[in-house]
C-alpha cells in the first residue's frame, strides 16, 4: 500500500488521576515533559498541511490539561476528523465545555462492572462515576464509545460489560487487545482462554441486534468478516503515527521508544521518512500460516514486548493461524 498519514494518535499528556494495573502510559513524566499550547497548535498547523485527516487525543488524562478544549476547537477548525479520550472522573465538571465547544464524540474506558472496574484502575468508586460521565454525554447528543482492554482479569466479564453498554446507549463497544509489557504479563490471558472469550463475542455479535455497536479489534473479527481482512494489519508507519507529549513522534502508540523525531524540532515530511518509521511500516510474513498475506504479521507491539524489545514480527500470541 502507498504510505500516507492518515490517522495520528496525539497523546497529549502524561499526566493522569489513575493507577491503572494496564496502563502503558509513562506516569511519571508528569506536565514538565509537554509541548507548550502554541507548540501545540502548530503541530496542528503542520499535519493538517501534510495531509492528516483525524486526530484521536488520549493520554494520561486529556481534561487534566487546561488548554484541551482551544486544542480541540484549533483541530476542528483545521478540518480534522477529532474525538477524545477520557477515564470519566472529569466530565460532570466539564460538561459546559464540552458542549460549548461543540464535541461530537468522546470515547469512555469500561475495564469492569462496579468494584471490578475500580480494581483495575485503581480507585473506588469509578464506575460510578464514569457511568454518570457515560449517562450525562449520551443525554447531550454526544456520541459515546466503550473502549474495553481484555485482560486476565475481566476475560469473564465482557458479555456484562456490553449489556452495560447497550443499557447506557452507548454508540460502539471497542474491544481491544490487551499488549504485554513483557514476558509473565500476568494480566495477558492465555491464548486459549483469548480465543474463546473472542469466539463467544463474534458469536453474539453476528446474531446481535441491539443499538451498540460491537467492534471486536484486529485479526478476531476478521474470521467472520473476511472482506474487511485488511483492518487485521499493523498501520504503524503506513498510515498511523503516534505523537507524544513532548512532540516525539513514533510508529506505534505502545511503543515510546522509537523515535522518529520531534515535531516541535523536525520537518514532518523527514519524522515520515525517518528509516526507523519506514522499517515499523514493513509487513511481516509467516510461511505457516495462511492468513499472513492478508493481515501482514498483525500487531508488532506484542512481538516487540514479548521479546524485550528484540524483535518487530509477526504477532506471537496470534490464534488464528491454529484455526
Amino acid at each position: 500500500m502507498e504510505r500516507k498519514l492518515i490517522e495520528v494518535a496525539y497523546e497529549i499528556t502524561h499526566r493522569c488521576n489513575l493507577r491503572c494495573s494496564h496502563c502503558y502510559n509513562a506516569r511519571n513524566l508528569g506536565a514538565h515533559n509537554e509541548m507548550s499550547t502554541q507548540q501545540v497548535l502548530e503541530a496542528i498547523e503542520k499535519l493538517s498541511a501534510f495531509g492528516v485527516e483525524k486526530l484521536k487525543i488520549g493520554g494520561g488524562e486529556p481534561l487534566l490539561r487546561r488548554d484541551l478544549f482551544d486544542i480541540y476547537s484549533a483541530a476542528t477548525q483545521a478540518g480534522f476528523e477529532i474525538s477524545f479520550s477520557t477515564n470519566g472522573l472529569l466530565v460532570k465538571e466539564n460538561m459546559g465545555k464540552i458542549l460549548k465547544h461543540g464535541v461530537k464524540k468522546v470515547q469512555v474506558s469500561i475495564d469492569g462492572i462496579e468494584e471490578d472496574h475500580d480494581l483495575m484502575r485503581g480507585r473506588r468508586g469509578l464506575f460510578r462515576i464514569a457511568k454518570e460521565a457515560i449517562g450525562l454525554l449520551v443525554q447531550s447528543g454526544v456520541s459515546v464509545n466503550v473502549a474495553t482492554t481484555i485482560t486476565s482479569s475481566n476475560i469473564s466479564s465482557l458479555e456484562r460489560i456490553l449489556e452495560f453498554c447497550e443499557d447506557k446507549e452507548v454508540s460502539k463497544w471497542k474491544v481491544m487487545k490487551y499488549i504485554p509489557k513483557g514476558c509473565g504479563d500476568s494480566l495477558l490471558p492465555s491464548k486459549e482462554g483469548y480465543e474463546s472469550a473472542v469466539k463467544k463475542l463474534l458469536a453474539k455479535k453476528d446474531k446481535w441486534e441491539g443499538h451498540t455497536e460491537i467492534i471486536v479489534a484486529r485479526e478476531y473479527d476478521r474470521i467472520c468478516h473476511p472482506p474487511d481482512y485488511n483492518d487485521m494489519q499493523c498501520f504503524g508507519g503506513k498510515s498511523f503515527a503516534s505523537l507524544k507529549p513532548n512532540g516525539d513522534v513514533t510508529p506505534c502508540s505502545y511503543i515510546s521508544d522509537i523515535i522518529c523525531g520531534n515535531l516541535t524540532k523536525d520537518p514532518i515530511w523527514k519524522i515520515w521518512n525517518n528509516p526507523l518509521m519506514l522499517m515499523f511500516s514493513r509487513d511481516c510474513y509467516d510461511d505457516t500460516c495462511k492468513f499472513s498475506a492478508r493481515c501482514r504479521g498483525g500487531c508488532k507491539a506484542v512481538s516487540y514486548f514479548l521479546s524485550n524489545g528484540k524483535e518487530i514480527g509477526c504477532d506471537p500470541y496470534c490464534w488464528v493461524k491454529e484455526n
